[in-house]
This record gives structure tokens, sequence and C-alpha cells, in this order.
């Protein structure tokens, strides 16, 4: 029987890489047959450039069913979210993917077969091939199991029992993947259920290929630097995760808000928590920004439709 496997592409601004993203995805697609067919949704968050244009081409001329939505508001935990929780389609097996990433042609029937091969595991990792850390990180992913934002796949169980628990990533929040694979390793209850490495089972043989940046290129160095300041809010939330599900009541204790989590992290002890610019600067200019932040408006919040494609 053939089961569905739905997945959810993520980007920001990548007129330049989603064309790409989504040939890599139907590649992938033709090896899975005859076991599963595919169902795409791509979500672009906070996107001003043509991306969703060519990425609604894209699924159109490659045959793949699915949808392209718009999310006003930049943010992939939230776009996760809608994913998991309102946009996905029932499925065997859902995959999250970058839109900046180009998954290797047997990169789902890996992940697949990682998962037949672990029924204790909730999730598959795969692996990067490319860039500068890529071997570090894949080292680092086989001793310590966890969720790579540019390619894992999730049971489609688990999808079923986090969205009837309400699990949800709070809006804003950078290592939305962590806590996502966080989630995973205590079976959805910190409370309840211990943290278990093999809850997430690593699939070395899958993996993806991105762009390597180059120092030279204006864009490239931008993107750079607000990824370092992005890691420097990440080290702050991390903290404050840690407190608020181990100290403050699991899972049920984090707010829908990831600024709020820093801002109140920090507030009840800002001699200690407070970033100093001469030791994290990046945390510094983060936590400056997320001071003077506004939480987002529902509006900006509700995705929009740009193409629905029902090919077969």
């Amino acid at each position: 029987m053939t089961e569905l496997w739905s997945i959810g592409v993520f980007g920001r601004n990548e007129a330049a890489r989603i064309g790409a993203c989504l040939r890599a995805i139907a590649r992938a697609g033709q090896q899975a047959a005859p076991r599963a067919r595919l169902h795409v949704t791509v979500l672009l968050n906070g996107t001003t450039d043509d991306s969703p244009a060519l990425a609604a081409t894209a699924l159109r001329e490659l045959g793949l069913a699915g949808a392209v939505y718009q999310v006003p508001h930049g943010c992939k935990s939230h776009a996760l979210n809608l994913f998991l929780h309102e946009l996905r389609p029932p499925a065997a097996m859902y995959v999250c993917i970058d839109a900046y990433a180009e998954i290797q042609p047997d990169a789902l029937v890996r992940l697949a077969a990682r998962l037949d091969a672990s029924p204790q595991a909730l999730a598959a990792a795969a692996v990067p091939s490319s860039g500068r850390s890529a071997a570090a990180l894949r080292q680092g992913m086989l001793q310590y199991p966890g969720l790579h934002g540019s390619l894992f796949a999730l049971r489609g169980s688990v999808v079923a029992r986090l969205a009837e628990a309400g699990l949800r990533l709070p809006v804003g929040l950078y290592r939305g993947d962590g806590l996502l694979g966080a989630f995973l390793m205590h079976d959805l209850d910190a409370a309840r259920h211990d943290w278990e490495w093999a809850r997430v089972a690593v699939e070395p043989e899958a993996s993806w290929t991105t762009p390597q940046w180059q120092p030279w290129r204006l864009r490239d160095l931008r993107r750079h630097l607000h990824r370092l300041v992005r890691q420097g809010r990440g080290r702050l939330e991390s903290a404050a995760l840690r407190q608020a599900i181990y100290q403050g009541g699991g899972f049920a204790a984090l707010p829908v808000d990831a600024d709020r989590l820093v801002r109140d992290w920090v507030a009840a002890d800002p001699a200690a928590r407070r970033p100093r610019p001469w030791r994290d600067p990046f945390a510094w200019l983060a936590f400056a920004g997320l001071r003077q932040a506004s939480a987002p408006s529902p509006a900006a919040l509700r995705p929009s439709l740009v193409l629905r494609n029902d090919a077969a």
C-alpha cells in the first residue's frame, strides 16, 4: 500500500535556492516510489523577494502535489507550528527541510529505512555533507543525536500525538529544531519521561548540501553576521528554556512568545544573566534587539495561500 510522506519546506528570501531545493525533493520522491508519494508544503515566512512565485512555478512544473504559503512574520518556529498543527495532511512520515538545502536523491528513503529499523525512535535525523563544520557536526550528531533543521523526519504517529497535546514552539524562538528535539527526547512530556537519546535515530547516509558562503559577497556576509547575532540569542534562549522546562513545570510552562521567555529569565537575575558586550557581544546585540521588540499581530501570524497544486 502506498504511503504519503508529507514534506515541509521552510525559508525566508530564498529565491536563489528554492527551485533547486524543490527539484531535489522531486528526485528523492522518484526514488521513494512505489512505497510512497509526496505532498509538499512550502512555508515562506517574512519573505520579501519573489520566492513565493518561484516556488509555485517549480511545484507546478515538477508535478509535485502540495501548496505554497506566505506568512508575514519571519519566524521558522512559527512556520513549524503552522505545518505540524494546521497545514499538514495525514501522513505516515513528515519531513522538514530548509529551503536553501538540496537533499540527496536517496535521503527520504534512507530516513524512512532508519525509522523502520529503529522502532523506539520517534524521529530520524540526517547529517550534513557540505560546509566547513560538516565533519564535526556529523560526528557530534552520531555521538549525541538531535535534529538538524536542514533535514529530519518525524513519525506520523508522534506528530499526531504532538498536535493532540498542543505542544508548540514559542514564536520567535531561534533554536526551534532543538526544542522540537527535546520534545521527542522526553516523549512529549518532560515531567513524566526521562531524556532518551534513542528517541532520535541518526542516519549517517542521509544528507543534504548547501551553498558555501563567501565572505567577499556582501549578501553572504550580512547573512553570516545576522546568524552570529541569532546564535547569541540562541545561547540566551537555551538557558531560559532549561529553567522553564526543568524548574518551572515542563513543556506546559513554556510561554507563547520567545522574547518574553528571555526577558523574564534575565529580569529574574539581571546582574548574573544580562549579557555584556565584552563577554558575549552577539548575545548583547540580540538582547538589545528583543528588548525593543513587540509581539507580532495576529494577522502577521496567519498564512496566506499562494498556490495549491493537486498533481498526482
